[in-house]
């Protein structure tokens, strides 16, 4: 590193601390602070989905799965069309059309308290760990760079990240999303020019010899269920998987919320499930081409090294003055975008659907905040343990699993069936998160699976259990 990339990398967490900053002003009401006064344009608002999805955990860990084996994983990506019209037609339009803070008070409105708090909680529980692995992400580019410990790095992006959200709420997380997906993009495109450029016969002999690895690999048309990419798990699996990511996630789902209207909304999340898919594609190419590239120089000793480790190591030792600081500025981008959502929408779960839920005195965004910086601390604490665990990309899409089948079963059952109430949907959504711990816990089942039959499991027990439980007088009229 040179002077060069420490001024490049200043720059960096200059403009993103005035944006944050420059926010804070305007913040005077739980309105501005949660949903950005409801005036924030569709761009704006697809881009900062298209950052929140293109983690730091995806940014180094997609080339790392790619360069370890090919594109099997995108299979998931085949069950876009139905979660598209899932999202579109029906979950999306409830949520915006009633106006909350959390979508989980739709629960409380739909079933009743326990069923909105428990999965309230399940949220909670699922980001807190994913804020984990989101700040453990950067730290290793840092450590190889610097030789800084994990820790101290995950203590300085937490805590930096933690102070611009706090401040501007969800417009800052917007915008800044947006500042960081064009510097994330733009260093993505730097890396993959510099590596053909290295490679003797540049992209012929990329796609050659992809080719001849079968790098290139997309489909897989195994029955097993315990392979973890398939064209069966890919439509099936896969369509649940982007329903529990775009339908009943709040980190994700929050910015849709904050459009003029609801055309809006859904333009801005229809571009963003197409944008991201096509950026994955390009991300995993990236992988191929660092494998190529390796395969070339097997003296640099990357074949070996863990699929996390690839990325940075190139980084490192490969890329010139000035575009490793640009690099670098790029990797915290993908990183602080995604902890800053996080953090916005873990708050806004927490003020909406405990703190006013039960206090005598509302919310003020002082206290959200401190919650803010409170959920900042131990998504830092938590880094720390993240690094044994694998591929940072595959964790992060095990947890989404585990945790959103129940969440999508119970949304779901609630928006389509009116025979269903409380009690039914409750002992369901226990009894599919249940399931999903049996499946991780007790089973080979590939992960992919998790969300789809723990969100069937909830879904078809709610119904069941609604045709043998009396349906209360008060929840006779639901509509």
């Amino acid at each position: 590193m040179t002077t060069i990339d420490f001024i490049i990398i200043g720059i960096y967490f200059s403009l993103i601390i005035f944006i944050g900053s420059s926010f804070s002003r305007g913040q005077k009401s739980l309105k501005d602070y949660f949903l950005g006064g409801r005036n924030v344009p569709w761009w704006a608002a697809m881009f900062s989905g298209i950052a929140t999805i293109v983690s730091a955990i995806a940014y180094l860990g997609a080339p790392g799965v790619a360069f370890k084996g090919d594109f099997t994983l995108h299979q998931y990506r085949l069950g876009l069309p139905v979660a598209m019209l899932v999202l579109g037609l029906v979950m999306l339009p409830y949520f915006y059309n009633k106006q909350r803070f959390s979508i989980y008070e739709y629960l409380e409105e739909r079933f009743d308290l326990k069923t909105r708090l428990f999965t309230s909680g399940l949220f909670i529980m699922l980001k807190v760990c994913y804020l984990g692995v989101a700040i453990y992400a950067p730290a290793l580019v840092i450590e190889q760079m610097f030789g800084v410990a994990i820790w101290r790095v995950a203590i300085f992006v937490g805590l930096f990240t933690t102070a611009y959200t706090l401040l501007g709420g969800i417009k800052a997380v917007i915008w800044t999303d947006s500042i960081q997906l064009v510097i994330l993009l733009g260093g993505l495109c730097v890396v993959i020019l510099i590596a053909m450029g290295k490679i003797d016969g540049g992209l012929a002999t990329v796609i050659q010899t992809a080719q001849e690895q079968d790098k290139f690999r997309f489909f897989n048309f195994s029955w097993s269920l315990t392979e973890k990419y398939t064209v069966l798990g890919g439509f099936i699996g896969g369509a649940f998987f982007l329903l529990t990511q775009y339908g009943t996630d709040q980190a994700e789902l929050q910015r849709f919320l904050t459009t003029k209207t609801l055309r809006q909304s859904n333009f801005a999340l229809m571009a963003t499930l197409i944008i991201t898919f096509g950026f994955g594609l390009f991300v995993f190419f990236i992988g191929t081409t660092l494998f190529v590239f390796y395969s070339e120089f097997p003296e640099k000793g990357a074949l070996d090294l863990p699929s996390n480790q690839v990325f940075p190591k190139f980084i490192v030792e490969e890329l010139p003055v000035g575009i490793k600081g640009l690099l670098v500025a790029s990797v915290l981008s993908a990183a602080m975008s995604t902890i800053s959502s996080v953090l916005n929408s873990v708050t806004t779960v927490g003020i909406s659907d405990f703190y006013n839920r039960f206090a005598r005195r509302k919310a003020s965004v002082k206290l959200a905040r401190a919650t803010t910086l409170g959920l900042g601390l131990i998504g830092i604490s938590l880094a720390g343990f993240m690094g044994s665990l694998g591929n940072i990309l595959e964790i992060g899409m095990t947890l989404n699993s585990f945790f959103g089948g129940p969440l999508v079963g119970v949304f779901l059952v609630g928006m389509l069936s009116k025979r269903v109430h409380a009690n039914p949907a409750f002992i369901g959504l226990c009894c599919g998160f249940a399931f999903a711990i049996y499946m991780g816990f007790f089973t080979e089942i590939s992960f992919l699976w998790y969300g789809a039959f723990a969100a069937l499991a909830t879904a078809g027990l709610s119904w069941l259990a609604s045709c043998l439980l009396p349906q209360p007088a008060n929840e006779a009229d639901y509509d």
